[in-house]
């Protein structure tokens, strides 16, 4: 049995994108790139506002950002060629540590699942790609849910599918919006910084690690 803060761990969710794989500064780039080519502008603080976000969420922000007209679909479209076309010649890199802690679950009873916001298409073909996609007993995917973090849905349903209580479950994430979500549904949030710096409310919220190998330091387990 695994113990977090005294609770006991029955289900790990995972987020991908800049949890367990390095994808984040390429998806960065391709937001920016395609910004570019549709005749907007992108900072990285206004990139930042997009992680974790599903297809809705992403709308929403975009028209906040640029305003009612925005081509958000046309964004989605030219991004996601980006990616596909950039991941196809060069692959995503599986991030530190991430294999050493689905290993360390499987040999300690617990399940693993990933709740990422990406589509289902493309987060089983990149996870298969990465040599991953067999750890995991279920996906829950962006186009699975209507609203995007920080709503908890995502990863509620997640728990849901894996018919495992809410306490009973550990978040691993890179994002506030991912922190947050994994808070509200009462879960234990996991901190794992990629590109974005641990915000205040981050650190109010989270269990913060330097890497995924470094889960095991903050765990108690008992036979």
């Amino acid at each position: 049995m695994l113990l977090i803060d005294n609770r006991e761990i029955k289900l790990a969710i995972f987020d991908m994108d800049g949890l367990l794989l390095d994808s984040e500064k390429i998806n960065r780039e391709m937001w920016i790139k395609t910004a570019k080519m549709l005749g907007y502008e992108m900072t990285f603080e206004q990139w930042f506002g997009l992680l974790g976000t599903n297809e809705e969420s992403e709308k929403q922000y975009l028209y906040n950002l640029y305003g009612s007209d925005c081509p958000a679909e046309k964004f989605r479209s030219v991004r996601m060629k980006l990616i596909g076309e950039y991941a196809e010649e060069f692959g995503i890199p599986v991030k530190k540590g991430a294999k050493e802690i689905l290993e360390f679950f499987k040999e300690n009873g617990v399940s693993c699942v990933v709740a990422t916001s990406s589509v289902r298409a493309r987060a089983e073909k990149i996870l298969e790609k990465a040599g991953l996609l067999g750890y995991f007993d279920s996906l829950t995917c962006g186009d699975e849910v209507k609203l995007g973090k920080p709503d908890p849905e995502l990863f509620e349903k997640a728990a849901k599918k894996a018919e495992i209580e809410a306490e009973k479950c550990v978040v691993f994430e890179d994002s506030e919006n991912g922190i947050i979500a994994a808070s509200r549904a009462k879960m234990i949030p996991v901190c794992v910084p990629d590109l974005q710096p641990s915000t205040q409310t981050v650190k109010e919220l989270a269990i913060i690690i330097e890497s995924l190998d470094k889960f095991t330091e903050i765990t108690k387990k008992f036979c």
